[in-house]
């Protein structure tokens, strides 16, 4: 794998327009985690793969400061319904600096990120994802597209502790408690 999966995506900062809920969860900057669980009665996380030192892009290199970055890509599911499709994106010395991203295995990355009260985001960026995008991620990841006929919504951003840092991508997925209430 020479790629992430949004290594292609139009990021912007551009939201939608007619789905002002929507724009609620692709705003907060608190725990996704932490707002997904208080959505579902049951909340895990499905981790589909994990890869070592791929090639970044120029943008996501000056995201995280290298060429090259280890690959963490994960279902979060809420009452078993995948809700947003995940990935994070951390250099070596990142992974030096905080060794138990390498070894968060079906835990979710913002129970580790969020206990550190130095954490710090970056300003968002946005994506719509392009039907071929859409269609691609789903047989990459097994995901198993839903009949609504709209195309879901990402955003990306840093999230960095002061010893390191980690570009974080979540794209929420039609089945995702953010479209149910948008689309009230």
């Amino acid at each position: 794998m020479t790629n992430t999966a949004d290594h292609a995506w139009h990021w912007g900062p551009e939201l939608p327009q007619s789905q002002r809920l929507l724009c609620h969860w692709l705003q907060d900057t608190g725990s996704l985690t932490e707002r997904l669980r208080r959505h579902c009665r049951q909340f895990r996380v499905q981790l589909q793969r994990t890869t070592a030192e791929i090639s970044l892009t120029p943008t996501q290199a000056a995201w995280i400061g290298a060429d090259r970055a280890f690959c963490r890509e994960v279902l979060l599911l809420c009452d078993e319904q995948p809700w947003v499709y995940a990935s994070s994106l951390y250099s070596p010395s990142t992974l030096n600096a905080v060794p138990a991203l390498g070894g968060l295995g079906q835990r979710a990355l913002g129970e580790l990120l969020f206990e550190d009260p130095q954490l710090l985001r970056s300003e968002f960026e946005f994506a719509q994802l392009t039907t071929p995008q859409w269609q691609q991620l789903t047989q990459m990841q097994d995901i198993v597209p839903s009949a609504k006929d709209y195309l879901p919504w990402a955003r990306r951003s840093l999230l960095s502790t002061g010893r390191a840092g980690v570009l974080v991508t979540e794209l929420f997925l039609p089945q995702a408690q953010a479209y149910q209430e948008g689309n009230k």
